[in-house]
C-alpha cells in the first residue's frame, strides 16, 4: 500500500558499470605501482616519496577484502575461482606471500651487496647473508599474513552466508 517506488535497474547496465569500476580499480593499482617504481629509481628508496601510493594500494585492497567478507561475497568468489582454476585461492595467497618475501629478500640482498661491499667476495657474502636473513623473516611473515587473513575473511564470509541461508 505504502511501498516506496524503487527505480527499475537494468541488470545489464549495472553489470557493465561494475565491470568498468573493476577496470578502474585495476588501472589505479597499476598506475600507483608504476609510480612507486619510477619514484624509487628517480628519487631513491624512501617511504616518504611513495607513502600516498602505498596507502592507496593498501587501504583499497583491505577495504575490498573486508567488504566482500562482510557481505558474504567472498565465499562465492572463492567457489567460482576454485572451480575455474587448478590452484585453490588459499594456495595462491600463500604462494603470493612466499613470492613477495622472496622478492624482498633478493632486493635487500642486492642492495646490501651493491651499496655496502668493498670487494666482489664481500658483495657475495653480504648478498647471501642479507638474503638468507630476509628470507627467514619475510617469507613466513607474508605467507602467514596472507594465509591467515584469507582464512579469517573466508570464515566471516561463510558465517554471513550461513546466516543469510537461515533467514
Amino acid at each position: 500500500m505504502y511501498k516506496k517506488n524503487k527505480k527499475q535497474v537494468d541488470e545489464r547496465v549495472k553489470n557493465l558499470q561494475n565491470k568498468i569500476y573493476k577496470e578502474m580499480y585495476v588501472l589505479i593499482m597499476i598506475v600507483c605501482s608504476i609510480s612507486i617504481v619510477i619514484k624509487f629509481f628517480k628519487m631513491g628508496i624512501s617511504l616518504d616519496n611513495v607513502l600516498t601510493e602505498w596507502l592507496i594500494i593498501f587501504v583499497s585492497s583491505v577495504y575490498y577484502y573486508v567488504r566482500t567478507a562482510y557481505l558474504g561475497i567472498l565465499t562465492d568468489e572463492v567457489e567460482v575461482h576454485d572451480s575455474n582454476s587448478k590452484i585453490k585461492l588459499q594456495t595462491k595467497n600463500i604462494l603470493y606471500g612466499v613470492a613477495t618475501g622472496l622478492v624482498l629478500a633478493i632486493f635487500f640482498g642486492l642492495n646490501s651487496a651493491f651499496n655496502y661491499a668493498d670487494s666482489t667476495q664481500q658483495a657475495y657474502k653480504y648478498f647471501f647473508m642479507v638474503f638468507l636473513v630476509s628470507l627467514v623473516i619475510y617469507v613466513p611473515f607474508f605467507a602467514g599474513f596472507l594465509g591467515l587473513s584469507y582464512m579469517a575473511a573466508k570464515k566471516k564470509s561463510d558465517q554471513v552466508v550461513q546466516k543469510n541461508l537461515e533467514d
